[in-house]
C-alpha cells in the first residue's frame, strides 16, 4: 500500500435532466378554455412571450370590477375634498366628515385591489377583452405542451398547460455509495461525459442528499452543468467524474485487492517471510482504479492485487 495524490474521487453513472431552479410547469391563473395554442413543443421562447390563450369570464369580471372600483374612487375623492372645506369652515358634522374620509381610504383600496388584479393578468384598462394570455415567465425551450383547443384550463388543473425550461444548464442526477461521501462537497468540480460527444462537460456539485437509501447504499448527488451549445439533453445517459480536492493524498491499494462479503472488507496481506494473512480493513472512496484504506494497513505493506479472491479460498481451504 502507498501514498497517491488523487486526480478525481468517484466515476459514476448518471442522468441528465432539467434544471427544475430553470423550468417552468405553466397553468392558466384563471378558469377559462383553451382557445387557441401559441407555441409547440421545441419552440424557443423569450421572457413575456404569450403561449396560450384562454378565454374566461373572470377576464371580463377583472375588468369591470376596475372600471367600477376606479368611479367609485373619483367620487369618494370629491367627497372626501368636500367635506374637508366644509370641516375647515365648520359647517359639517365631525361624523359626516369622518365617514368622507374613511370611504376615500376604503375606495383607493378597492381601486389598488382591482389593478393588482390586472396586473396579476397582463391586463390593459380600458382593453376590453375576454382572453386570457399564458405566458413564458422566463426565455426557454418548450420542452412539453399538453394544452389542446378547447380543453378546460385554470389553477387547479393536475397537468400544466405547457413546461418551458431553460436548457443553458442542465441538472446531472448521479448517486453516490455511502463510503465516498467524506470526499464530496458542495462546489467540487465534476466532469461529464455521454457517449454522443467526445468532449468532456465541466460542472459542479450542487446538492449532496442528507438520506441513504437502505437497499443501495447511496445518496443522491445534484450537479449543475453548462450546455450553453445545447448539447447535452435530457434523459441521456452520463457518466460522471467526480474531481478531487487539489493536492488530496491517501493510503491506497488496488481496487482489485479489496475484497468484500457485502459487509466488511478485507484484504491479502503478503507477510514479510513470504506467507500470505487475510486481514480486515476499513476502505474509503475508490479513486483512479485505487481504493483508500482508512486503517488496518500501514504504508508499505504487501498486498496481493492479481488473484486475491483465489488467495482467499485457498487460505480458507
Amino acid at each position: 500500500m502507498k501514498e497517491v495524490e488523487a486526480s478525481s474521487v468517484a466515476n459514476l453513472n448518471g442522468a441528465i435532466d432539467f434544471d427544475e431552479q430553470r423550468t417552468a410547469r405553466l397553468n392558466a391563473a384563471v378558469p377559462g378554455r383553451v382557445v387557441e395554442l401559441l407555441v409547440q413543443a421545441g419552440d424557443h421562447v423569450d421572457a413575456d412571450q404569450p403561449v396560450v390563450a384562454l378565454e374566461s369570464p373572470e377576464v371580463r369580471t377583472a375588468e369591470a370590477e376596475y372600471v367600477h372600483a376606479e368611479a367609485d374612487l373619483v367620487v369618494a375623492r370629491k367627497s372626501a375634498e368636500r367635506a374637508e372645506r366644509l370641516h375647515g369652515a365648520r359647517a359639517i358634522a365631525e361624523k359626516d366628515y369622518l365617514q368622507a374620509q374613511q370611504d376615500a381610504h376604503k375606495a383607493v383600496a378597492d381601486f389598488e385591489r382591482a389593478r393588482a388584479q390586472l396586473d396579476r393578468l397582463h391586463l390593459t384598462p380600458g382593453e376590453r377583452t375576454s382572453r386570457y394570455l399564458v405566458r413564458a415567465p422566463f426565455a426557454g425551450t418548450v420542452v412539453a405542451r399538453k394544452a389542446s383547443v378547447g380543453m378546460s384550463a385554470g389553477p387547479d388543473s393536475p397537468e400544466p398547460l405547457v413546461v418551458i425550461s431553460d436548457l443553458s444548464q442542465v441538472r446531472v442526477v448521479l448517486r453516490v455509495p455511502e463510503r465516498q461521501l467524506p470526499l464530496i462537497r458542495p462546489h467540487q468540480a465534476v466532469a461529464v461525459r455521454v457517449e454522443a460527444y467526445p468532449e468532456e462537460f465541466p460542472g459542479e456539485v450542487t446538492v449532496v442528499g442528507d438520506v441513504i437509501d437502505d437497499a443501495t447504499r447511496t445518496v443522491p448527488v445534484l450537479c449543475a452543468v453548462p450546455n450553453r451549445e445545447r448539447l447535452l439533453k435530457p434523459a441521456m445517459f452520463a457518466r460522471v467524474t467526480l474531481k478531487a480536492s487539489p493536492g488530496l493524498r491517501i493510503l491506497a491499494i488496488p481496487a482489485s485487492a479489496l475484497l468484500s462479503d457485502g459487509q466488511r472488507f478485507r484484504v491479502i496481506v503478503r507477510r514479510a517471510d513470504g506467507g500470505l494473512e487475510p486481514r480486515e480493513v476499513e476502505a474509503g472512496a475508490e479513486i483512479d482504479g485505487r481504493a483508500e484504506v482508512l486503517s488496518g494497513l500501514a504504508a508499505g505493506e504487501d498486498v496481493v492485487s492479481e488473484g486475491a479472491l483465489f488467495a482467499a479460498q485457498a487460505l480458507a481451504s
